[in-house]
C-alpha cells in the first residue's frame, strides 16, 4: 500500500462522539416547534375524565374549547364528535410548546375513539403519533417508547403478526428503539434488542411473502447491521437491562440473553450487510451506485471490526466497478477521496445542537494510516483552552475510531495533516 501525503482544509462539523458519527436516512415522528412564547392562559379549563383540567391558551384554543363545550352540551361529554375537536385542541397546545396540555387533550381524544370505535380501532393510531411528537419534544424517552409500543399493538391486533402491512409499522418502531438508544446511549440496552428483533422480523415477512432476494429486504438489513453494531460496542457499563421484577434469576436470564446477542453481533451484523450485496446483486434493474455502496459497506463492517485485508477486498472490488462503468468523478471521490470516520451507516439519527447554542470545540490535526487508524494527533486549538477532559476525551476517539482510507487507483493510502473542528454542545445545567 502507498503512501501519499494529502493536507485537507479544516473542516467544521459537530461531533457527540466520533465512534457513533451515524446520519440520518428516515425520520422519527416529525418534533414540532414550540412557539417563542406562551400565550396567557385563559381563565376557561375542560375536565379530562380521571386527569387533571386541561388549561386554555390563546384564541384558537378557546375557539375550539368553545365548539367541544356545544358538543358536549347537546350530545354528552362522550360524544363522537367530540374527538376531532379534542385533536385539534392538542394541535394547539403543541404549536405553543405546551406538550403536558397538548397530551392530555389526546389522551382524551383516545378515550372517545374507544368508546365509539372500540379497544382495536385504528382511528387512535393518528393520534397516538401527535402525542409521540409531545413526548419526544420534551425529552420523555420512557412515553414516548410507551406509546410506540401501543402504537405496534393496534396495528399487531388489526392485521397479524406475518402480514405485509406491518412492515411500515415495524419500520418506525425500529427506527424509533434505535434512535432512542442514539440519542440517549445511557438508556438501557432493551431499545437494541427490540430494534434487532424488529429488523429481523421484517426480514422474514419480505422474505416469506415476497421472496429472499426481494429489493425490500435492504432497509431492514441496514438497521440489523447498525443494531448489531451498537450491540458490538456495547460497554460494560451500558451492558444492562432494566429491572423488570425483583427476581434475580429472571433478571439473570435476561442478561444471559444480551450477552448472547453481543456475542452474536459481529456475525450478524456481517451477514446482514453479505445478503444486502447479494440481493444488489440479482437485481438486474438496481441502480449501479447502490450495489458499490453495499459492498463499500460490508468493508466498512470488517475495517471496524478490525479485519482489514477483508476490508481492502471489498474496497478493491467496489473501485473496479466504479472504473468498469465509468461512474462521475463526484460519486468515487464521495467514497474515497479522503479518509472517512465508521460508521458510515445512514439510518441513524443524532441530536445536533441549534447553531445558536453555547458549544466548546477542539481543532485538532492527525494522520489516517492506509489501515484506517488515526496517527500524530496533534491538538491545535480549543474552546475552553483549558478544558483539558475535553482534549483527552478528542484523543481518545480520535485512537479508537476506524476509518475507511483514502484509495488512490483502488490501493489504499496514508493521508496527513488531517483538520477537523469537532464541536460538542455545551450540556444545560
Amino acid at each position: 500500500m502507498r503512501t501519499r501525503t494529502k493536507a485537507h482544509l479544516s473542516t467544521q462539523f459537530t461531533a457527540f462522539s466520533l465512534t457513533t458519527l451515524v446520519m440520518l436516512i428516515t425520520s422519527l415522528a416529525t418534533t414540532p416547534t414550540g412557539a417563542s412564547s406562551l400565550s396567557e392562559i385563559s381563565p376557561r379549563a375542560i375536565a379530562h375524565p380521571g386527569s387533571t383540567q386541561i388549561p386554555i391558551q390563546g384564541a384558537s384554543s378557546v375557539d375550539v374549547l368553545d365548539e367541544i363545550a356545544r358538543i358536549e352540551s347537546e350530545q354528552g361529554a362522550y360524544s363522537a364528535d367530540l374527538s376531532e375537536h379534542l385533536v385539534s385542541l392538542g394541535s394547539s397546545y403543541q404549536e405553543n410548546g405546551d406538550h403536558e396540555a397538548a397530551v392530555e387533550a389526546f389522551k382524551r381524544a383516545i378515550h372517545v375513539e374507544r368508546i365509539h370505535g372500540g379497544l382495536y380501532n385504528l382511528n387512535q393510531i393518528a393520534v397516538l403519533e401527535r402525542m409521540i411528537e409531545s413526548h419526544v419534544a420534551v425529552g420523555d424517552w420512557k412515553a414516548a417508547s410507551d406509546r410506540y409500543e401501543h402504537f405496534y399493538w393496534l396495528h399487531q391486533r388489526n392485521y397479524g403478526d406475518g402480514d405485509p402491512r406491518m412492515l411500515p409499522v415495524i419500520e418506525k418502531l425500529s427506527h424509533w428503539h434505535l434512535n432512542a438508544y442514539s440519542l440517549d446511549s445511557s438508556s438501557v440496552s432493551n431499545h437494541l434488542v427490540s430494534a434487532h428483533n424488529l429488523y429481523r422480523m421484517a426480514v422474514n415477512i419480505i422474505d416469506e411473502n415476497y421472496g429472499s432476494h426481494d429489493i425490500r429486504m435492504i432497509n431492514p438489513l441496514k438497521g440489523l447491521a447498525v443494531s448489531n453494531y451498537y450491540l458490538a460496542t456495547l460497554s460494560q457499563e451500558q451492558n444492562r437491562m432494566a429491572p423488570i421484577s425483583t427476581s434475580a434469576q429472571a433478571e439473570a436470564e435476561k442478561k444471559a440473553r444480551l450477552d448472547q446477542y453481543i456475542l452474536n453481533a459481529y456475525y450478524n451484523g456481517k451477514a446482514a450487510l453479505t445478503r444486502m450485496v447479494e440481493i444488489y446483486d440479482q437485481q438486474e434493474d438496481a441502480p449501479i451506485e447502490e450495489k458499490i455502496k453495499a459492498r463499500v459497506q460490508l468493508g466498512d463492517w470488517f475495517m471496524m471490526f478490525d479485519r482489514p485485508h477483508s476490508a481492502f477486498a471489498e474496497y478493491k472490488t467496489a473501485y473496479s466497478n466504479i472504473t468498469e462503468h465509468k461512474l462521475s468523478s463526484p460519486f468515487s471521490q464521495s467514497l474515497f477521496k479522503e479518509p472517512r470516520a465508521l460508521p458510515d451507516m445512514p439510518v441513524v439519527k443524532t441530536q445536533m445542537p441549534d447553531n445558536n447554542e453555547p458549544h466548546e470545540y477542539v481543532l485538532v490535526q492527525f494522520d489516517v494510516s492506509a489501515r484506517g487508524q488515526a496517527r500524530r494527533v496533534e491538538i491545535l486549538e480549543a474552546h475552553p483552552q483549558k478544558n483539558v477532559g475535553l482534549k483527552t476525551r478528542v484523543r481518545k476517539s480520535l485512537r479508537s475510531t476506524r476509518f475507511r482510507p483514502q484509495l488512490i487507483e483502488g490501493e489504499a493510502v496514508e493521508t496527513k495533516h488531517i483538520v477537523h473542528r469537532y464541536i460538542y454542545p455545551v450540556k444545560k445545567s
